[in-house]
């Protein structure tokens, strides 16, 4: 019985395996992860993208309708691809400063409601330091749901800003 004993301690066999079959789990929960954490960041960066295109889309125009902003949207969500872009929703506003007051001019929510537009006027201020200046402010919220729920299910909504100056140097105007 002790040499039997003596044997089984002596052999190495297995060890191999049962190390694998201990760390296995640990190394596929860290691979995991860190999918879900650069997913996430990668949705985080198309968010800004595409408010920022937005933002840029707007401001190139001298004037905007209804139609025009979302026509624009859409083009903002083609940022977001290959993600759902479902979960995106922006509010766009042009601020104006006139003798030390900054005002909204026109606000549009076609391409979704965001409750954040309504601090349009102060969020210009960095842009719009002189009498006479105008900007764009968009406000968007994202929603992002990450394809794997293992080891998390990420439901993330992002809000994200953008200001942008007029390129022609004055106020978008807004029309019906």
């Amino acid at each position: 019985m002790r040499a039997l004993a003596r044997r089984y301690r002596s052999d190495e066999a297995g060890v191999g395996a049962v190390e694998f079959a201990l760390i296995a789990p640990f190394i596929l929960i860290a691979m995991l992860g860190s999918f879900q954490v650069f997913a996430l960041a990668r949705a985080r960066m198309l968010a800004v993208a595409a408010t920022r295109n937005l933002a840029d889309l707007v401001s190139q125009q001298a004037s905007v309708t209804a139609s025009d902003v979302a026509d624009y949207c859409k083009g903002a969500k083609l940022s977001l691809l290959p993600l759902d872009t479902a979960g995106f929703a922006a509010s766009v506003a042009s601020v104006s400063y006139l003798n030390t007051v900054r005002k909204v001019d026109w606000t549009n929510t076609s391409c979704g409601i965001v409750s954040a537009i309504a601090t349009a006027a102060s969020d210009a201020a960095p842009v719009t330091t002189s009498s006479g200046d105008s900007a764009i402010v968009v406000k968007a919220s994202f929603r992002y749901a990450s394809p794997l729920t293992f080891p998390l299910a990420l439901n993330v909504t992002f809000s994200v800003s953008a200001l942008a100056r007029p390129r022609s140097g004055t106020a978008v105007t807004y029309g019906s």
